[in-house]
């Protein structure tokens, strides 16, 4: 259920109920810091003054210079009314959260309209009295069909221009030959975007860094200056690798970028290159968000409102360069991103099933351990005390009054514990460990993973000095005895398959040297050889697996080799059924699926794990 307990700190009962704001500093995620309310230079007040701004400067520039009158030709066209709405909604639920990303929107933690003196992980409202749910940004059509079970509020009427719509339409006219309709929609569209310029001069929002405004203050007779030109924000994100000690592409996630109201997104190529779709002819905020093309997403923390999004400010419209190295909190999230993606690549290549893909996987800087609950699919099996409970037992240490954050918002699948203490081959061997416990859980359903987090929370509870995995006895010790042989096996298996004999977990012939142990003397811990910082309950068949696939003779215990061979980590894991609870009961569906290979054999070898 949750893998070698690698964190020696024990957990400790909370003497206090802390804040989320405290749980997430503890494990180094810096609050998002806002300071003043800026002037809104897309509301429908702030773009009328502006359009009467432009007006009385047409006037000034036509009595100085009558041949400049046909560039306000189509003035009288332009209606500032209602277009959009900037609204905040109410989240109580990832439900909710759901609904609003199922119909398109674009959603932020932090008010749309704020100054950001510094950035961070997530945003603490501190108007906000109670933390059984939280306020989210965004802007939505005038003709948007507000959702009834969800409360949300007004902000405010907005005029948002879309010039980028009247330029595409400029290309559509200029095929057509139609010279007099092109000219007309170029001369319409250098209307719009001084009047966004206008606007954002005269609310303050003008970045000096942005360039020289279209009109300034005191130039009363000039009405157009030459436009700027539009850049589409590109760049690429990488992540440090701690083995091979260079910069590496994270796949698959997504950057997006926001000037005000004004959202676009890309997504990261196999060499970690990322284009947005839309430009912009003034700089943008940039984020990365680890939510993946194959669909899983990455979240910071077990209360963390939103998944994990690593924001780096303004930056060149022109685009921006992410690079995580390990002092950075996206180097975990880049991390186990790509740990991820490779593990879904190996499935495909070893003819592992893959686990559900639109996992949740919460990857913590400094609490835990690892563990595969599975809530997202098992939560309706569990009561809310039940999972408090297996976090407790977990490490994890979530304060009974912040556990409503990790049932209603987070629920996640997975959770590992992902520093830069433990390197790139250390996280990479956690993540592989538990996404292989949700692929076991894809084949058995809830009703076996059920009986899992049971025995795993009555180990804690109740036998502390044996936690997690318990003596070897009781209700389900088989259960866990197989299942944490598998995570096991296809953590180190993977560990090897990735980096080989240069990595800090295991040399290859280490899964020679698993040093089983007879139940329940689970006092001992069995240890690969070669290696220093590996080991679990003896008692778990850790190294049969591996047995089952290598063709060396070796001496597992006195008296006892390794003759099994010629099975691959295909047919072990097609053997993982859900009716499947025991190591005996996986050895005889291996045998019955494989034609009865090698079985003399193969039923010493398990007799020599102690599971005859």
């Amino acid at each position: 259920m949750y893998s070698c307990q690698k964190d020696d700190q024990s957990f400790k009962e909370q003497m206090s109920e802390p804040t989320v704001s405290q749980v997430l500093e503890s494990d180094s995620l810096p609050q998002i810091k806002i300071g003043k309310k800026l002037e809104n230079p897309y509301s429908v007040a702030n773009m009328k003054r502006a359009y009467e701004s432009l007006k009385e400067k047409r006037a000034l520039a036509t009595a100085s210079s009558p041949s400049s009158l046909a560039a306000l030709s189509t003035e009288q066209d332009i209606q500032i009314e209602t277009t959009d709405y900037y609204v905040k909604f109410w989240i109580e639920t990832d439900e909710q959260r759901n609904l609003l990303i199922t119909d398109s929107l674009n959603l932020s933690d932090i008010p749309l309209d704020v100054e950001v003196l510094e950035e961070g992980i997530q945003f603490i409202d501190e108007e906000v009295e109670k933390e059984e749910a939280h306020w989210v940004y965004t802007a939505v059509t005038k003709d948007y069909n507000f959702r009834t079970e969800i409360t949300f509020e007004i902000l405010e009427d907005l005029f948002l221009i879309e010039p980028s719509t009247i330029e595409g339409q400029e290309e559509e006219e200029t095929q057509q030959g139609s010279s007099q309709i092109m000219t007309s929609a170029i001369e319409q569209n250098d209307f719009l975007l001084n009047l966004e310029e206008e606007s954002l001069r005269m609310t303050g929002n003008l970045d000096p860094q942005d360039g020289k405004a279209t009109t300034s203050a005191h130039d009363k007779v000039s009405f157009f200056s030459k436009r700027k030109s539009k850049k589409t924000p590109q760049g690429y994100v990488k992540v440090y690798n701690t083995v091979t000690g260079q910069l590496e592409p994270v796949v698959g996630i997504k950057v997006k970028t926001r000037r005000w109201f004004k959202w676009a997104k890309g997504w990261t190529n196999s060499q970690g290159f990322y284009r947005v779709n839309r430009g912009y002819r003034n700089n943008v905020r940039y984020t990365a968000v680890f939510k993946n093309t194959r669909g899983f997403k990455i979240w910071p923390s077990t209360i963390s409102i939103s998944s994990a999004r690593y924001r780096a400010g303004g930056h060149s419209k022109s685009g921006y360069n992410f690079n995580f190295y390990t002092n950075s909190v996206g180097w975990r999230w880049a991390t186990v991103n790509n740990a991820t993606v490779k593990y879904l690549d190996y499935c495909t290549q070893f003819g592992i099933g893959k686990p559900h893909s639109n996992l949740r996987i919460v990857a913590n800087g400094k609490s835990g351990g690892g563990a595969a609950p599975m809530l997202r699919r098992t939560l309706n099996s569990i009561t809310i005390a039940k999972v408090g409970q297996f976090l407790t037992a977990a490490k994890f240490g979530i304060p009974t009054s912040l556990l409503w954050v990790a049932v209603r918002l987070v629920v996640p699948d997975i959770i590992i514990k992902a520093n830069a203490s433990q390197g790139t081959d250390g996280v990479f061997e956690t993540t592989f460990h538990e996404l292989g416990h949700a692929s076991h859980y894809k084949k058995v359903g809830n009703g076996y993973w059920r009986k899992y987090i049971d025995k795993i929370i009555d180990n804690s509870l109740f036998h502390a000095s044996t936690a997690p995995y318990g003596t070897g006895r009781g209700n389900n010790h088989e259960l866990v005895g197989l299942g944490e042989a598998w995570g096991y096996h296809i953590g180190y298996f993977l560990t090897i398959q990735e980096f080989g004999n240069n990595n800090g977990e295991l040399m290859l012939n280490a899964f020679e040297n698993f040093d089983p142990r007879e139940r329940p003397n689970n006092t001992i811990i069995g240890r690969y050889g070669n290696t220093n910082n590996i080991g679990w309950s003896g008692w778990i068949p850790g190294g049969v697996m591996y047995d089952l696939m290598d063709t060396n003779t070796d001496l597992v215990r006195t008296d006892f080799r390794d003759n099994a061979s010629g099975y691959s980590i295909r047919n072990i894991y097609d053997a993982l059924d859900s009716g499947v609870e025991s190591p005996q009961e996986f050895r005889d569906r291996l045998l019955s699926e494989n034609g009865n290979r090698n079985e003399a054999d193969v039923r010493e070898l398990f007799e020599a794990y102690y599971w005859d």
